[in-house]
């Protein structure tokens, strides 16, 4: 199962969305992004798929 993320226009930090490829399509949405404050409106073309690997990290990191 892999998770959507979308790129921060502004810090260019990957942000999760919340959706999951196993879960319904996700053709696009609005996100609160916590690295630069603001709510980012995403579409499909622009989503990042972020598969779990044991040997690599992942790329998309939900901030705390």
């Amino acid at each position: 199962m892999a998770r959507i993320g979308i790129r921060c226009q502004h810090t260019g930090n990957y942000v999760f969305t919340g959706f999951d490829t196993n879960s319904a399509p996700a053709t696009g949405g609005r996100i609160f992004c916590p690295y630069c404050v603001t709510e980012h409106v995403w579409t499909a073309t622009e989503a990042r798929l972020d598969k779990p690997d044991r040997r690599s990290k992942p790329q998309v990191r939900q901030a705390s």
